[in-house]
């Protein structure tokens, strides 16, 4: 004979659906979680040098989270890392394209655009090529997404954004321009200056 659900059962199914319904709310109102960023966006115009012709004590790899350049060692802790090939067009390398195959490493995706780069606001959530080699010419855009070991226990994903173009290069001192705004905050997507909001 059949018998209608206690009360007692009923209640934590009316609480799952009220949370799910403010999670719909919160995301309908542009925020996707509701969640505070921690950081404010960090924007820098580093220089990095091309890695097969520059000296070795010149940095020629960026750190995408911190937004800052570094040397290439044994360590191969960085995202990204640049050249120059034979006609002075930027390459940009993700980290396991150079490390030894004994280096452990993570994904880093990339996504090159024609739009400047000042009026990229938002990254996009897919689209991105992992693990590999892109030209980035002056005028270009790429996007990059990185799988960061430091949002592993983060609920709204383990992705730092950010965008990178190359305002000029040296080809005489191997030297390549940078401008990069990078969104330090865990599975946000937003890259504005100041704070994001999503």
């Amino acid at each position: 004979m059949y018998q209608a659900p206690s009360s007692k059962l009923r209640t934590p199914f009316r609480a799952l659906i009220a949370f799910t319904a403010s999670v719909v709310a919160v995301a309908g109102c542009g925020e996707a979680t509701g969640v505070k960023a921690q950081f404010s966006n960090i924007e820098t115009k580093p220089t990095v040098y091309a890695f097969n012709s520059a000296p070795v004590v010149l940095p020629a790899a960026l750190v995408v989270r911190a937004a800052s350049v570094v040397r290439i060692d044994a360590t191969f802790l960085f995202d990204l890392a640049f050249d120059l090939d034979a006609s002075g067009v930027t390459q940009v390398y993700a980290s396991s394209r150079v490390a030894s195959e004994l280096a452990g490493t993570h994904r880093v995706g990339m996504q090159l655009r024609d739009d400047a780069f000042s009026s990229i606001t938002e990254a996009p959530n897919g689209g991105y090529v992992y693990d590999t080699v892109m030209a980035l010419p002056v005028g270009k855009t790429l996007l990059v997404d990185v799988l960061e070991q430091g949002c592993s226990n983060s609920f709204l994903g383990a992705n730092i954004k950010a965008k990178v173009s190359v305002d000029s290069v040296n080809t005489t001192s191997r030297a390549i321009f940078l401008h990069v705004l990078s969104d330090p905050n865990c599975g946000f997507r937003e890259l504005i200056q100041g704070e994001p909001k999503k």
